[in-house]
């Protein structure tokens, strides 16, 4: 019973790298992908290695990127009101962003930690993440309630 669990899991896993792997061959050049990744961005949800998804139907925090010319930069948490102004937490993660293989990866530091993401998708309107541990994140950019 065991080695058909471990099988079946082995070939789930390669169905799931077969699958990124045709879908990062899909997407646009991570030079396109990364003039989207600038401004505030909504999570919409996350996806986990085990093919469970949590969903967002809103957020109190958006997530705000900002890359300069030189690939590096800032993300912050911060919190909208409904007129569209925002409160930014005092926390922020530096960015590096790195293009390797033809891959967009958010290289982040902050005092206590360093990770990446690697950027699977990036357009006007959505914004797909994959973290280290295998979590997809998908967000929208965000527009505010009301406008000014």
């Amino acid at each position: 019973m065991r080695t058909l669990q471990n099988q079946y899991i082995s070939v789930r896993k390669l169905f799931y790298t077969l699958v990124f792997v045709t879908f990062f061959s899909c997407t646009s050049s991570p030079e396109a992908q990364l003039q989207y990744i600038d401004g505030y961005w909504e999570i919409v949800s996350v996806r986990f290695p085990d093919d469970t998804q949590r969903t967002f139907s809103m957020s109190q925090n958006i997530d705000f990127f900002e890359i300069n010319d030189n690939l590096t930069g800032v993300r912050k948490k911060v919190q909208p009101d409904l007129l569209g102004s925002f409160t930014t937490s005092q926390s922020s993660e530096n960015i590096n962003a790195i293009i390797k293989d033809n891959i967009l990866k958010l290289q982040y530091s902050t005092a206590f930690d360093n990770w990446h993401e690697t950027v699977i998708k990036a357009t006007a309107k959505e914004l797909v993440l994959l973290n280290e541990n295998g979590n997809t994140y998908t967000y929208r950019r965000y527009e505010p309630i009301l406008s000014n």
